[in-house]
């Protein structure tokens, strides 16, 4: 059977904007930001395209040196001027973005074009990006394609990500799964948690390969203790129902599906409350499935039917308690959140 995969071109990476080697990298990698705009200045008022374009990058997130989209744009031109590639993806990613001008996709796509042909990995990604949503450039999944396997081949995980989604997408069965998966592992070999997720989902396709499924989980708890939430939802539901060759564990199931539902996974909050609502490996709770249904409700209005129909079925108390409770619920997932990035 064909796998009904959606291409995912989520960038999950940083956009570059970044330094790259030259006499100011040992300030900037210390924090010291102030100096390494004056070293960089120094040898960019001499010509030099590498201390342009890492000074530009300064002036764009205001680091050292008081933030001017003005002046670092300027700089990145005169860097790409001397065809640094770098700099090219930097204007591309200005215009793309709107930082300091109005979003112009187009001259977005043509910086990222010319970035490309000289082999920036990054620009490469960025320009199949926007080839496969038409943004800037006509729609044109072919070359989306192409400038993602150049990508991918340069090492980029998101490319070998994007790149291994469109190969199942548009592949037969088992050769566009071999395929894709050569792809997946060379991005979770860089610790790419997505490629990491959708091998463990293709590794679940093979209820009868004990192998692929134990791998599967082992996948699905390492992404579950390093806090992915989706990692978390699928480790939960194999615990809850025994399956990949994990014991039946509805305790931990339950565990695992409340952290992520609490980082505000929507599918998460709805598989909990069916856990609540249907009594699975625990007592029955109306309220509680009512509140968790509430914060899913709140996130896609899809679901919003399912919590009308199952408020019908509660008494005004259990209502009113489960409206509470959602708020506490919510409360404690945004003190959870606002945590972690502590």
């Amino acid at each position: 059977m064909r796998p009904k995969t959606l291409i995912v071109l989520v960038v999950l990476l940083t956009a570059a904007m970044g330094v790259e080697a030259d006499s100011g990298t040992d300030a900037y990698a210390r924090g010291d930001y102030a100096a390494a705009a004056a070293q960089f200045e120094s040898r960019a008022n001499g010509g030099d395209a590498t201390a342009q374009s890492n000074l530009g990058a300064l002036y764009l997130k205001g680091r050292g040196v008081p933030q001017d989209y003005a002046r670092a744009r300027a700089l990145f031109q005169a860097a790409a001027d001397q065809h640094l590639p770098g700099a090219m993806f930097n204007l591309g990613m200005m215009y793309l973005r709107g930082y300091g001008v109005a979003p112009e996709p187009t001259r977005a796509a043509d910086w990222f074009q010319r970035a490309a042909a000289l082999d920036d990995r990054e620009a490469q990604f960025f320009l199949a990006v926007m080839y496969s949503k038409g943004q800037g450039v006509m729609v044109d999944q072919k070359v989306a394609r192409e400038w993602f396997e150049k990508s991918a081949k340069a090492g980029l995980p998101a490319a070998q990500f994007n790149l291994a989604m469109l190969i199942l997408q548009q592949g037969n069965a088992d050769s566009a799964e071999a395929q894709a998966l050569k792809w997946l592992e060379a991005a979770a070999k860089q610790d790419y948690k997505p490629a990491k997720l959708h091998i463990a989902k293709l590794d679940l396709r093979h209820n009868d390969d004990p192998k692929r499924l134990e791998h599967a989980a082992a996948l699905l708890r390492e992404l579950a203790t390093g806090g992915d939430p989706e990692g978390q939802m699928q480790f939960g539901l194999m615990n809850l129902f025994g399956k990949g060759g994990l014991p039946l564990d509805e305790e931990e199931g339950r565990f695992w599906l409340r952290q992520s539902a609490l980082q505000g996974l929507a599918a998460a909050q709805v598989n909990l409350s069916a856990v609540y609502a249907q009594g699975i490996g625990t007592k029955a709770d109306p309220v509680e499935a009512y509140a968790w249904l509430a914060l899913a409700a709140a996130q896609d209005d899809k679901i919003k039917p399912a919590l009308t129909q199952m408020a019908s079925k509660l008494k005004p108390e259990q209502r009113s308690q489960g409206d509470a409770l959602a708020r506490e619920l919510e409360r404690k997932s945004e003190d959870e959140a606002a945590a972690a990035k502590e």
